[in-house]
């Protein structure tokens, strides 16, 4: 058996024969790696045997498609993943910067109205 470990930790089995772009789980794992497939949890991923040797890792990976279907008597569950495009990092940065920058007019803005208050005071600036 294999362990997907995400970003936060978590310890996910999974079948054996798994990668980190198509994970393969039991039906009574479904809801639970739903669950554990955000954002966050993708930025480091990591596949691993069960005494904890690793086999594969990656980083920034996002769930590109799903897949459930009956094979035989036995219901095989996918979740395949897919790494970031650059176009998506670049998305992310400029989201990022775009934060930061709306932060740091807000601070500009409050610094400006403490000064303007302190000369109409008549105070020392």
């Amino acid at each position: 058996m294999f362990k997907l470990i995400l970003s936060d930790n978590t310890e996910i089995p999974v079948s054996n024969g798994s990668t980190l772009f198509d994970i393969m789980v039991e039906p009574a794992r479904y809801s639970s790696m739903w669950n554990h497939l955000t954002e966050s949890n993708l930025k480091r991923v990591r596949l691993v045997l069960e005494n904890g040797d690793l086999l594969d890792q990656k980083e920034n990976l996002v769930v590109d498609s799903e897949y459930s279907f009956r094979e035989n008597e036995f219901v095989k569950c996918h979740f395949y993943l897919r790494e970031k495009t650059e176009v998506e990092l670049l998305r992310e940065q400029v989201a990022a910067l775009t934060a930061e920058l709306g932060v740091h007019d807000g601070a500009i803005a409050d610094m400006g109205e403490a000064i303007s208050s302190l000369a109409e005071e008549g105070g020392n600036i």
